[in-house]
């Protein structure tokens, strides 16, 4: 395993820069420099794919390239990038203070009010209005009512600030004002937050548009972090460190699953981390088999299996981690099953170097099953990509890309990957446990410090 850093103890320390947000107001953590740069190596790649714009939807890629940092996602959001005029976002009317506090300014705005015709002109604005201008009387004081105070916006005698009825109708505004009627335009297909009926909505619209799909275009492009991201990775990886040590410490017979889940939420937020894009998977042995179920109200007991997995979120970066916890004694075969699941683990991380496949990483970690006797033991990878995470998933969206059997994915340096090393329902004994690990130039580098031998609780 000489090629695996084990720096402080697997601890993950690395150099730090600040840790502060870019911006004044604290609402975004990295540079317009760096936003800058983000976009031009899209806007190159884009037009190495012959298009003249995307239209973006995932919300990681939006946040990426705009610093959007918020929950909104569930209503149609969409950002459109030319190759050479400003970048348009496209939002419901009512996050316009988010978008003025978080996005980087070089992107426009165009907000739409849910398909309702906005209010009609003021027959009196100074009149009609005035409850929301700012005055220096002394009741006028606190928050005033806004003009989406109804839940649409009034009509803006300001014509610099375009106020459109319905999602499809402002795409179609956006890409007309763009000068893309007719240009090589992709969108994001496989995007789960880009609804059927918007997409065919626009693409009916603008029938002079040579439509394809981005797949991805974008995804690609931010799969290697820069070291600015790393530092929010490696800050996370800190928090779930943090989290999961403190559940390992709430367990024990008796002891509920719902308080287990209540003090790792506590760690997660008291050690700075905010939502993660999952919530912590908390299961012992009645519901062990809900691959992505959580806690329920039941108590530990003496002999259950506790499993762990979760991730601290920071800036929207994870840094996942997992354990296995037996509670009140080890079952048999688990002492060896824990000792193979962990050889398993670093021999995956000692072939993860740039240049290797991802198929390379799983047959360093199926080898090892199958040398111990687990050759009948097969999993569907054994880790994957992860990064930016917006709900419901921290490995983005769509399916993980992961460190699969027969996938051609180079490994790059400055990808992170959660790296699993799970041996469940084996019949000979059960053992999990997963960490998050950056590529370095020559190897890589656990994050996450957890204790990985076998835990009894």
């Amino acid at each position: 395993m000489k090629s695996v850093e084990k720096t402080a103890a697997f601890a993950g320390i690395g150099q730090k820069g600040s840790l502060e947000p870019s911006n004044q107001d604290g609402m975004r953590f990295f540079s317009d420099e760096e936003f800058d740069e983000r976009i031009a190596r899209v806007r190159r790649t884009i037009a190495e794919q012959r298009l003249d714009a995307v239209i973006i939807t995932n919300p990681e890629n939006i946040y990426y390239l705009t610093g959007l940092n918020h929950q909104g996602y569930f209503a149609y959001t969409s950002l459109i990038l030319p190759l050479e005029k400003e970048p348009v976002l496209i939002m419901r009317a009512m996050e316009k203070a988010i978008t003025r506090d978080m996005v980087v300014p070089k992107v426009r705005f165009y907000p739409y009010s849910d398909g309702i015709d906005p209010l009609p002109q003021p027959t009196d604005r100074e009149k009609d209005i005035a409850f929301s201008t700012p005055t220096s009387e002394p009741e006028g004081a606190g928050l005033r009512p806004s003009s989406m105070s109804l839940g649409v916006s009034i009509h803006s005698n300001d014509e610099r600030d375009p106020d459109f009825s319905a999602p499809v109708a402002v795409t179609c505004q956006a890409l007309q004002d763009l000068g893309l009627t007719s240009a090589r335009v992709a969108f994001e297909k496989n995007s789960s937050f880009l609804p059927y009926k918007t997409a065919e909505g626009f693409v009916t619209r603008m029938p002079d548009i040579r439509w394809s799909d981005a797949g991805d275009v974008i995804n690609d492009c931010r799969i290697v972090q820069s070291p600015a991201e790393l530092e929010c990775t490696r800050k996370a990886a800190e928090i779930s460190d943090a989290m999961v040590m403190s559940g390992i410490a709430m367990a024990g017979p008796g002891v509920p699953n719902r308080d287990v889940a209540a003090i790792i939420y506590h760690t997660m937020i008291q050690r700075g981390g905010t939502y993660p894009a999952f919530v912590p998977l908390i299961r012992s042995t009645r519901t062990l088999d809900h691959e992505h179920g959580t806690w329920d109200s039941e108590n530990l007991s003496a002999r259950d299996l506790l499993f762990l997995e979760m991730s601290g979120c920071y800036w929207r970066y994870h840094a996942p981690v997992g354990r296995l916890v037996h509670i009140g004694e080890a079952l048999a075969g688990s002492q060896r099953t824990s000792e193979i699941c962990i050889e398993a683990q670093l021999a995956a991380a000692d072939a993860i170097k740039p240049g290797v496949t991802a198929d390379s990483v799983y047959q360093a970690w199926k080898k090892c099953i199958d040398k111990a006797g687990l050759d009948h033991y097969h999993r569907h990878h054994c880790g994957y990509l992860v990064g930016i995470g917006f709900p419901p998933s921290w490995s983005g969206s769509g399916v993980p890309r992961g460190l699969r059997k027969g996938s051609d994915m180079v490994i790059e340096q400055g990808m992170a990957f959660h790296l699993m090393s799970w041996l469940m329902r084996t019949g000979q004994g059960d053992a999990f446990l997963s960490d998050t690990v950056v590529v370095t130039a020559t190897c890589c580098e656990f994050l996450t410090a957890a204790p990985r031998s076998l835990i009894v609780r």
